[in-house]
């Protein structure tokens, strides 16, 4: 059965998870980052004979599954898809592969990846790399929307999402302007104390091939680590791969999505 996670049951879903959370990383994070008591967090447990076969998470429009031996009960999260109409659907590959079956004839798209974890400190070129401030955050949105990552966004719901982060001091924006316009962004989309989540690296278009998302990117990451931090990102695109090894990232675990296009 789903069960909807009670304010008491937190430590439940943090022992289920154990040293699991790279399998689950936004989950996690926004778990201990915020706890129960965020009015834009829905969490549920799936359960059978009383054991936990499953944790999912829903944010806005996002919604997370980890099931730490793939055992959840798929018909159920189905339902809880459909009532809830996610976005887009995040967990690791077997699961999405399997929802993904399940799903055909709807409205949902599977694309995969893989987590990396970055292993050593990214020494290029960080000249004209900013840190961000909040009035550049709608021209960040726009920037992502305008991109292939963009397809499930609605551009104030991001803008409000990027606000709310980066108040809680939970995410941070490095970007590179040109002519006072932003040209490159990074950005960690989740933090706590010892981890960090780089995503939203985007460079635009007319000005790829120069190494921007290498300069960004290394400025960013290694301000992370010399706070302590564990840097994360989720990879989905081949054309990345070159980026990421580069900056010494490591693969961790595979990952895989479901989302929707109008």
């Amino acid at each position: 059965m789903l069960k909807k996670v009670e304010k008491t049951e937190e430590k439940l879903i943090k022992n289920y998870i154990g040293t699991e959370y790279h399998k689950c990383l936004y989950l996690y994070l926004d778990l201990i980052k915020y706890g129960l008591n965020n009015e834009n967090l829905k969490f549920w447990l799936n359960i059978h004979n009383h054991e936990t076969k499953g944790v999912i998470l829903k944010y806005y429009s996002g919604m997370h599954i980890f099931s730490k031996n793939h055992d959840c009960n798929l018909n159920e999260i189905i339902e809880l898809i459909t009532e809830e109409n996610p976005t887009i659907i995040c967990a690791e590959k077997k699961i999405i592969e399997k929802l993904s079956k399940q799903l055909q004839n709807e409205k949902y798209i599977a694309e995969y990846g893989w987590v990396r974890v970055l292993s050593q400190y990214c020494n290029y070129d960080t000249t004209s790399v900013e840190k961000a401030n909040e009035n550049d955050l709608k021209e960040i949105a726009q920037l992502i929307i305008n991109d292939h990552m963009g397809e499930f966004y609605d551009l104030e719901e991001l803008i409000s999402q990027m606000k709310e982060r980066i108040d809680d001091n939970y995410s941070r924006n490095y970007i590179i302007k040109e002519n006072g316009k932003i040209i490159s962004n990074a950005s960690t989309t989740a933090e706590i104390d010892k981890i960090a989540v780089l995503s939203n690296v985007i460079t635009n278009e007319t000005q790829r091939g120069k190494g921007l998302a290498t300069k960004v990117c290394s400025k960013l990451c290694n301000d992370l680590i010399k706070e302590g931090k564990n840097v994360y990102l989720i990879n989905y695109t081949d054309e990345s791969i070159g980026l990421y090894d580069k900056l010494g990232f490591e693969i961790s675990c595979e990952i895989g999505k479901l989302y929707t296009v109008e």
